[in-house]
């Protein structure tokens, strides 16, 4: 599936999140907090149930998880990993609107 296909179907921009900044790791037990205090592989996991997300390799998607990390609203992620955002394509910061988020994105599925 090719990325551009999924940043078409979600306003998230879902292909258009890419590790391209280092994130500031907060602490915590497993160094896996990012600022905010949302655990990447909380997110990642999360993401995984996406139908559109869980066939990316591990690599790409795990980029893409930073990504969302880095430009995503913390609460709306954490609120996403909670459930009571559906989708990652909800999360405040991860819109079409946002162009580093979606070209940081492109990177992780080219």
């Amino acid at each position: 599936m090719r990325f551009s296909k999924l940043a078409g179907s979600s306003a998230l921009g879902l292909a258009a999140m890419v590790m391209v900044a280092v994130l500031t790791a907060c602490g915590g037990a497993t160094g896996n907090a990012v600022a905010g205090g949302v655990d990447k592989a909380s997110l990642t996991a999360k993401m995984k149930e996406e139908a559109e997300i869980k066939e990316l390799p591990d690599t790409a998607l795990s980029c893409l998880a930073d990504v969302a990390l880095k430009y995503g609203d913390s609460a709306s992620l954490q609120a996403y990993i909670d459930g009571s955002v559906k989708s990652i394509d909800d999360v405040k910061g991860l819109g079409k609107e946002n162009k580093e988020f979606e070209d940081a994105g492109f990177k992780c599925v080219d």
